[in-house]
């Protein structure tokens, strides 16, 4: 699994639990899509996720006291239980709050989804 090293420089003004909950979750994307590219982007403060073929797929925003792990088409995921929260045209994310155990099948559910759809939308 490729992890960026710079995700522990991004990640050093954070609370512990903050840093834990994102380790998680880093955890969960990459064993669920070994061939996702992990890069830090320390301008938008986000540990970014990339598909060979379908491009850029989501990217995690820790905070103060969450992570949000946004998904780039996240507007066109199916969602019948409501579980992405976001009302703009493009992008929508599950929120994780400290405290709380992820629920990674969520995660790799909606996961499995972006990568889907953005090789869908990229074969075109």
């Amino acid at each position: 699994m490729p992890r960026d090293p710079a995700v522990d420089e991004l990640l050093a003004d954070h609370s512990d639990a903050v840093v834990a909950l994102t380790q998680q979750l880093r955890g969960v994307v990459l064993a669920a899509h070994p061939q996702l590219t992990e890069r830090a982007r320390p301008g938008w403060h986000s540990v970014n996720y990339r598909d060979p073929v379908a491009g850029f797929v989501c990217a995690l925003f820790p905070g103060a006291d969450r992570v949000q792990l946004v998904f780039e088409h996240g507007a066109r995921l199916p969602d019948p239980a409501g579980r992405l929260s976001g009302n703009g045209r493009r992008v929508r994310m599950l929120d994780f709050s400290v405290g709380d155990g992820p629920d990674a099948d969520a995660l790799v559910h909606f996961l499995d989804l972006a990568v889907e759809l953005g090789a869908a939308l990229r074969a075109r």
